[in-house]
């Protein structure tokens, strides 16, 4: 029951975020209030968000015709013991992006992911998971300090996976069609870098075994 609450939660936020921003990217142009930067505050045009100087690194970040290289990736390596059975579980996300300010704070681009998980052990069945991922996505960037900005993404990705059992021989395989959301808060030290961390949902909307991940991502990357 929890699960599904939660499940539920996530798809109101989907529709209510998704409808914002492809709304803005339908009506946004550089004159528009919602996209325009002031000179010296960006956030002349949107004053419930703090003031933030033009030429900082957060101010500078999202300007029309910007080009951003990223990672979003994860490393999670394990030790597990149950009743006995000694074993370890190693886990690695990429997931490279590229990213285009077609107007001020608005960006269209895409990602592609590869998710791997391998199980072995003495005792115990092992093998090992493979996924791979590609897909566009939007997205929208506040600065609210001169350092911070907050840039919620939305996709959409198809991808395929396969997985093979040690113990049995057996190889099994499928494809999905997924919602994927990323809602990272932007560090940036110095201009053209950048660091985020921030919550991820991907969702399959298609398939016969249908997935849901939610997680803590880390994106690391660079404007131009």
């Amino acid at each position: 029951m929890q699960s599904s609450c939660l499940r539920a939660h996530f798809y109101s936020l989907c529709l209510v975020f998704g409808s914002t921003l492809f709304t803005s990217l339908a009506f946004a142009d550089a004159a528009s209030d919602l996209t325009a930067k002031g000179e010296v505050n960006v956030n002349d045009q949107r004053p419930r968000l703090p003031e933030v100087a033009a030429n900082s690194p957060s101010g500078v970040f999202g300007d029309k015709r910007q080009l951003t290289i990223s990672s979003d990736a994860g490393l999670s390596i394990s030790n597990t013991s149950t009743s006995g059975i000694d074993g370890s579980t190693t886990q690695v996300t990429l997931r490279p992006a590229v990213d285009y300010f077609v107007v001020n704070n608005v960006s269209v681009g895409g990602f592609i992911g590869l998710d791997y998980t391998s199980i072995s052990g003495n005792s115990m069945s092992g093998g090992h998971t493979s996924t791979f991922a590609i897909g566009p996505r939007a997205g929208y960037n506040f600065a609210f300090s001169e350092r911070f900005s907050f840039w919620p993404k939305l996709g959409f990705s198809y991808s395929t996976s396969s997985t093979s059992v040690d113990t049995t021989a057996t190889n099994a395989s499928g494809s999905h069609l997924a919602l994927n959301i990323f809602a990272p808060v932007m560090f940036h030290p110095v201009k053209h870098f950048f660091l985020g961390f921030g919550p991820a949902l991907d969702t399959d909307l298609t398939g016969d075994a249908k997935q849901t991940t939610i997680a803590g991502r880390l994106t690391i990357g660079g404007w131009l």
